[in-house]
């Protein structure tokens, strides 16, 4: 559609707005953007998943430099997006990538944040605005690799999987063990053990947390861990516990 019809019907501004609360899109190679409050949200639906919907993002008009990207799903993105920039200080630009996804450019800085801290202040974030948001942290990477680095990561996420998740599962498709092979056979129909590695996996490994999240009592949860760990012969937790995962 010819952005000079769109324009008789919508308040559209033409280049990139650094506004959060504001939608950018681009329209033959040239950047537009809108106020989302003008917008109903059905009307910014339509202009994420069917006009613009745009999940490739030209970094090579970044200033030379050091950047990651964040990527984020949530059906309250938008909310989301209105607080980034004001509690990451290193955040230079958030973009909505469709009408439940975004991305967050960040350069890098003495005041950046590890991925627990980072984790930690995000999941404060998200409970006050009462939403479920989830994440990647991608790897900060010279500006101009960010492209590249960033389409790998964007399958990582698609996948549910982190970085390092990515190259454990990818050594494992190489690995030719009787063991290994057994307990992949074993967890493939064992639905209970799959649903206990991935709590404790997702909880760190605490234990109290991963109860909570399955409704079951504390003593509960530690007679499944002592009933899998004589099955399988791994433990719940540190490097067995990954191993695990990536196996499920």
């Amino acid at each position: 559609m010819k952005i000079e019809t769109l324009a008789k019907l919508f308040p559209i501004k033409k280049g990139i707005s650094e506004n959060a609360s504001d939608l950018n899109f681009e329209n033959e190679g040239r950047p537009f953007h809108i106020a989302k409050n003008e917008l109903t949200q059905r009307e910014i639906s339509l202009f994420n998943d069917v006009l613009f919907q745009a999940k490739k993002f030209d970094f090579a008009h970044l200033p030379h430099g050091t950047y990651r990207v964040i990527q984020f799903k949530s059906q309250n993105f938008s909310e989301i997006a209105e607080n980034l920039s004001l509690i990451f200080s290193g955040i230079i630009k958030v973009k909505q990538v469709s009408s439940n996804s975004g991305i967050a450019i960040e350069k890098m800085s003495a005041e950046r944040l590890s991925e627990g801290e980072f984790k930690q202040v995000l999941g404060t974030l998200t409970q006050d605005l009462g939403v479920k948001c989830d994440y990647y942290l991608g790897l900060f990477t010279d500006q101009t690799e960010l492209s590249t680095l960033y389409q790998a990561e964007q399958k990582n996420f698609d996948q549910g999987l982190s970085f390092s998740e990515s190259l454990i599962k990818a050594g494992l498709a190489q690995v030719t063990s009787p063991p290994l092979t057994k307990i992949k056979q074993g967890l493939l129909t064992d639905i209970e053990a799959q649903d206990l590695i991935t709590q404790l996996y997702q909880h760190d490994g605490n234990q109290l947390k991963t109860a909570k999240a399955m409704y079951i009592h504390r003593n509960t949860l530690t007679q499944k861990i002592k009933k899998f760990e004589r099955q399988y012969g791994l433990t719940l937790s540190g490097s067995d516990l990954v191993l695990l995962y990536s196996l499920i």
